[in-house]
């Protein structure tokens, strides 16, 4: 009986497990680009910032031009997101 349970019930371990496996390894994804809502659109939407694939030297400064407009943004923070869009909307 036990046997049976565990092979009607392993599916469904195999599910949760990939739905946390999955969850984790988009989490770090997630968390930069809630970075880049909470920084980029209290100004504006961030179709305005992702409607161009840029380089890294364009998105450094994209970053530049918004910190000289107002951007509080630490240096860390600076980096994680400039690794974000190079990544996400590089060219």
């Amino acid at each position: 009986m036990l046997k049976c349970l565990w092979v009607r019930f392993f599916p469904v371990y195999v599910s949760v497990l990939s739905v946390f496996i999955l969850i984790s390894c988009d989490k770090v994804g997630k968390q930069k680009f809630t970075m880049l809502e909470q920084k980029c659109s209290v100004c504006h939407p961030l179709s305005v910032a992702l409607n161009k694939n840029r380089d890294e030297e364009e998105w450094k400064r994209v970053i530049h031009g918004m910190k000289v407009r107002g951007l509080i943004i630490t240096e860390d923070e600076e980096r994680k997101i400039l690794n974000y869009l190079k990544n996400n909307y590089g060219k």
